[in-house]
């Protein structure tokens, strides 16, 4: 008996062990992309929960991993193969042949050097982890390649190591086509990638990029083509013409990963605009077989553009609830919108006093329930991003509450903003009636702030009327009078007081 219930045990962890997997349901489980993240400590909490795919953000890079020759540090790819291998999740590595971050000794090497490093660093690599998907196998040739090149934005060339794979070479980027025939080599079983940024947003760069894949295709050497899709490359470019690139890479028969994809944001409401205008973009393509995000906790390399989806304090942004609705197809988009103020109120009675307003989104599940804020005529009243409306003048104000999802829903209230002040003499004193432009054009000018004033005059210095308006119900009034230059009087009444102000007309 005790034999059995040891062999059965033993059994159960070697079950356990096999399979190696924690349930978990991230936002694309179940779909045919994958949607990932790049990863690293600051972006590891509840990665699983998010992402069914991972790539090591800078743990994969060989001047992360040898920063020292012959010294290797595999602790941060470790960490992000093994979380993959625990929840199932698709793992890609990035990077083996890059410009930057490569290790600065080797360019001490002459070139048989170099490359006999170059074989180790892909030899170790490959005889340490067993179960890549994927690999970028190449990064930036173009933008950034390791072949002594000047990169935008930098005060040093690269380190050409690139002479130790051949080089340009005949066809210009041999040393490409070699990278590729050694990782072909040591991982036969791994997808290869190109990876490149700034492509897709212009169809000359990806002409270029799709030569460089023909000559890799030549020799059935690449699985794959990567776009990084950062918010540089896709930010003021239409959709349009994302999606026409998309096509121009789609006609070479191989399937687009978007390798390094963020969307900037200072506020949620333009994070989620930008997210809704070109995620879809490259979701819905048929070439697109998966999305990889540059991290979306706060912390990351885009902190500053506020391309985080997750902020400091753990909470989701608007984004990525609206992604995650987006990749599952339960978008719930805005019905209505009931507009009112917190305490039920209609009204203002205090210049300078708030009213805190109030928009009753429906349904009660709206994936993004927030508004914008917009009242009229500002010159009565303001209101900020929480709905804090505060009186400027008396009159009649309409409140506006829009949806931020696509749906265009929009609620309106009126409030009244009166008994700002006892009398029109007083509410002259306060500047609550302006004259503008003053001095005033060809005779044409504006009145505004002239609720309850009954009835207007515009009289020259020797008391002659010029012209008259009565009966007025209105918060303003335009005025085109033909006259000789000169300063004129406004006489203004509201039945019980009268108050003037001056105006001058050249």
């Amino acid at each position: 008996m005790r034999y059995r219930n040891l062999l059965l045990l033993f059994f159960l962890l070697a079950g356990s062990a096999s399979f190696g997997q924690t349930t978990v349901k991230p936002i694309a489980d179940g779909n045919t992309k994958f949607l990932g993240s790049a990863w690293s400590s600051g972006q590891n909490t509840n990665f699983q929960n998010y992402w069914n795919q991972v790539s090591p953000e800078n743990g994969g890079k060989w001047g992360s991993v040898e920063g020292t020759r012959g010294v290797m540090n595999w602790a941060d790819m470790d960490a992000s193969y093994n979380l993959a291998q625990k929840y199932g999740m698709i793992f890609k590595e990035h990077t083996l042949i890059w410009g930057a971050q490569q290790p600065s000794w080797i360019a001490n090497l002459d070139t048989t050097a170099q490359r006999q490093e170059i074989e180790q660093w892909f030899s170790l690599m490959a005889a340490r982890y067993k179960n890549i998907a994927y690999i970028d196998v190449v990064n930036e040739p173009m933008h950034n390649a390791p072949n002594g090149m000047l990169p935008w934005g930098a005060t040093t060339k690269n380190v050409d190591y690139a002479k130790a794979l051949g080089g340009a070479g005949a066809t210009g980027w041999d040393w490409i086509i070699k990278s590729f025939r050694m990782a072909r080599k040591y991982f036969p079983n791994s997808k290869l990638i190109i990876n490149e940024y700034s492509v897709i947003n212009s169809s000359t760069e990806t002409q270029k990029y799709i030569k460089i894949i023909k000559l890799l295709q030549a020799e059935k050497l690449i699985d794959g083509i990567g776009e990084q899709a950062h918010a540089f490359t896709t930010y003021g470019v239409s959709a349009t013409t994302l999606k026409a690139n998309l096509d121009a890479l789609a006609t070479t028969g191989l399937p687009i990963y978007l390798t390094e994809m963020d969307i900037d944001g200072t506020t949620d409401y333009i994070q989620l605009k930008e997210m809704q205008r070109v995620f879809p973009v490259f979701w819905k393509h048929a070439a697109v077989q998966g999305i990889t995000l540059w991290g979306f906790r706060y912390g990351l390399w885009r902190t500053k553009e506020g391309a985080y989806l997750v902020n400091q304090n753990g909470t989701e942004r608007a984004a990525l609830k609206w992604l995650r609705a987006y990749v599952n197809d339960t978008l719930v988009n805005t019905q209505s919108i009931t507009v009112l103020a917190s305490d039920g109120s209609t009204t203002i009675s205090t210049k300078g006093a708030s009213l805190n307003m109030l928009a009753q989104v429906l349904p009660a599940n709206t994936t993004i329930p927030n508004v914008n804020w917009t009242v009229s005529p500002t010159y009565m009243a303001t209101i900020d991003g929480t709905g804090k409306l505060t009186a400027l003048a008396d009159g009649k104000v309409t409140v506006t509450a829009t949806a931020w999802d696509a749906s265009g829903a929009k609620g309106t209230a009126s409030i009244t903003i009166s008994n700002q002040t006892t009398g029109l003499s007083e509410k002259a004193l306060a500047d609550q009636i302006s004259v503008y432009p003053n001095p005033a054009a060809n005779g044409n000018f504006t009145i505004q702030g002239i609720e309850n004033i009954k009835n207007i005059e515009l009289v020259n210095l020797l008391g002659e009327k010029v012209i008259g308006f009565d009966g007025l119900d209105q918060s303003s009034l335009n005025v085109q009078v033909n006259v000789p230059e000169g300063i004129y009087l406004l006489n203004l009444s509201d039945g019980k007081q009268s108050v003037i102000k001056k105006i001058v007309i050249k």
